[in-house]
């Protein structure tokens, strides 16, 4: 073979070697991309909550808003107090202050707020002893059984709004049961995205193993999902102070604290 074909081939193999280089490059991302998707899909991570309040920053139709947190995958958040944002604070909050460890919320240096298993049962009615689940009346049966503990079981509708919240943490004497509740029910609303049954893909491996589930750290499992979501912890999050105002109310209310230092939340978008 002469020098100049040999030297021909050696170019038409680099050549080739290229073109399937940025063919696989192409390939991988377009995975990457779709992975992404399925990612935000499947769990929450602060910075995609931060960007998904800035696309729907400025939408003045609730419709848009809720079409737009349906095509994110985060449909569950209309459901438990007809959300029309996603705010990043409760979720920061909760991941910063959670002790996975010892499974509870540390409110102060001296009070936690233990999250146990039983609390995460009594929410979701989860298995007990091979119970099945049903996973059609998953979403809505815990709603009720929130509104039932909240005293707002009037017409059962498939909603908590932010303002029977604030009211009612006012008014109980005794409201560490449901707060419990409203917390860990709350974050797997916010972990969930929207799919025909409202419950997390996440779940679906430990779905097939109902006899199983009673001795679950669910908890632990909703709460580590945030934990690996929360990269970028210095975000900043212009739409929190509603949502911080009814969190503290929440603990100010359950250390049995009193509540008339706390400003109507008018004008807060939630």
């Amino acid at each position: 073979m002469s020098k100049r074909k040999k030297q021909e081939n050696e170019e038409q193999l680099e050549e080739e070697r290229k073109e399937e280089a940025k063919s696989k490059e192409k390939n991988e991302g377009s995975s990457d991309e779709e992975n992404a998707k399925q990612r935000l899909r499947h769990k929450m991570s602060i910075p995609k909550v931060y960007d998904l309040m800035n696309s729907v920053h400025g939408k003045q139709r609730k419709e848009e808003i809720i079409n737009v947190l349906n095509e994110s995958g985060f449909g569950g958040l209309v459901h438990i107090c007809n959300w029309n944002r996603v705010h990043t604070f409760f979720v920061d909050w909760i991941v910063k202050n959670f002790d996975k460890e010892n499974m509870w919320i540390a409110l102060s240096k001296t009070e936690v707020l233990p999250l146990k298993e039983e609390d995460v049962h009594r929410v979701y009615e989860l298995p007990i002893a091979g119970k099945q689940i049903n996973i059609d009346l998953c979403s809505v049966e815990a709603i009720k059984r929130l509104r039932i503990e909240l005293g707002v079981n009037g017409n059962y509708s498939a909603s908590v709004r932010v303002t029977d919240l604030e009211r009612l943490l006012k008014t109980q004497e005794n409201p560490k049961a449901w707060v419990k509740g409203a917390i860990c029910f709350i974050i797997h609303k916010i972990l969930c995205p929207t799919n025909s049954s409202f419950v997390s893909l996440q779940y679906a491996k430990i779905l097939e193993d109902p006899a199983g589930v009673s001795s679950y750290k669910w908890c632990s499992h909703v709460l580590e999902y945030m934990k690996e979501g929360l990269q970028t912890p210095e975000v900043a999050n212009p739409l929190a102070d509603c949502i911080a105002r009814i969190t503290r109310l929440m603990l100010s209310v359950y250390k049995g604290e009193t509540c008339g230092h706390f400003k109507k939340t008018n004008g807060c978008h939630v």
